[in-house]
């Protein structure tokens, strides 16, 4: 997916999570890693274009997670409780490597909240 940088209007939730890069560059003097975009220094991976490409991700996944877990809810899983559900779709999402760990808790949190499901991860 490729966003416009033209466009300046990169509206991410603030509960989204941003990532964090730890890295050293050896050498006397304290230094850190650092992106310029627009004038401005953010970590690598940072920059609002990139953190509203992740947020737009995790968000389509949320989407379809939360369908699925209603079809779930509804069908084979219907013995399970909400947060079994989501504690399995969450593992599952780990297991893929699509996402961080942080964002993986984030679409769970957004789908229970989508679905009125009472948990927190």
């Amino acid at each position: 997916m490729s966003i416009d940088t033209q466009d300046d209007n990169f509206e991410v939730p603030g509960d989204f999570p941003k990532p964090v890069h730890l890295g050293a560059v050896g050498g006397a003097q304290p230094k850190f890693l650092a992106v310029m975009y627009q004038g401005r220094f953010y970590e690598p991976g940072a920059t609002p274009p990139e953190v509203y490409e992740r947020w737009l991700m995790c968000n389509d996944l949320a989407e379809q997670l939360a369908k699925k877990s209603l079809l779930s809810k509804a069908g084979k899983r219907a013995h399970m409780s909400e947060a079994e559900i989501l504690e399995q779709y969450f593992i599952r999402l780990l297991a893929t490597n699509w996402t961080s760990n942080e964002e993986a808790r984030w679409i769970i949190n957004k789908v229970a909240s989508e679905l009125d499901w009472q948990i927190c991860f």
